[in-house]
């Protein structure tokens, strides 16, 4: 009879898993290195694009093992807060001067198991998409974004919101899912 469980060692013994075993080590390293500027160039030494003044603190990278950093780029003058978890399974794009207040969750794929057989995956296929934010943007604490989301130039996410759909720029949201709220600065008056 054939044991159908799934087996981590039969995982480690393939090139996908030492692979993801690999990244896993360096992801956990990261998270102990006590100055953010530091963290920023290992970042950069493993392939993310991240420009001038940039502070990445203590946060989880999730499938770092898929392009190494390769799908991080920050522009100038970025700050990632503590516990935030950053999907890299598909790009992320921070513009310059965007603040990702603490514990934000940033995903680019989803996928309820597919590789493994769940029952759900015929009815939620796995899907992956960028996130692209750009300049100036501010995301509350505790703010999640799905996969495939824009948010706007200038724009502040609530904490607490879970973003389902693009950003409009110069525009506050907030809630589950996450609504407009209110214009901000000079697109109020239009």
């Amino acid at each position: 009879m054939k044991d159908d469980r799934y087996s981590w060692w039969a995982k480690w013994r393939t090139k996908e898993g030492r692979k993801w075993l690999l990244w896993l080590f360096v992801e956990r390293w990261l998270r102990v290195i006590p100055y953010p500027n530091f963290r920023g160039f290992l970042l950069r030494a493993g392939g993310a694009k991240i420009g001038k003044r940039c502070f990445v603190h203590d946060v989880v990278f999730q499938n770092a093992y898929v392009n190494g950093f390769k799908n991080l780029s920050m522009g100038d003058n970025v700050t990632i807060q503590t516990q935030c978890l950053i999907d890299l399974a598909d790009t992320i794009i921070l513009e310059d001067n965007v603040t990702i207040a603490a514990g934000v969750a940033i995903f680019t794929h989803e996928d309820c198991g597919a590789k493994l057989g769940k029952p759900l995956a015929q009815y939620f296929p796995p899907k992956r998409a960028g996130v692209l934010i750009r300049q100036g943007s501010w995301i509350g604490a505790r703010a999640t974004i799905l996969a495939g989301v824009n948010v706007g130039e200038c724009s502040v996410v609530g904490a607490g919101s879970l973003v389902t759909k693009d950003v409009p720029a110069w525009t506050v949201v907030a809630g589950i899912p996450a609504r407009p709220i209110k214009k901000i600065g000079e697109q109020a008056s239009n």
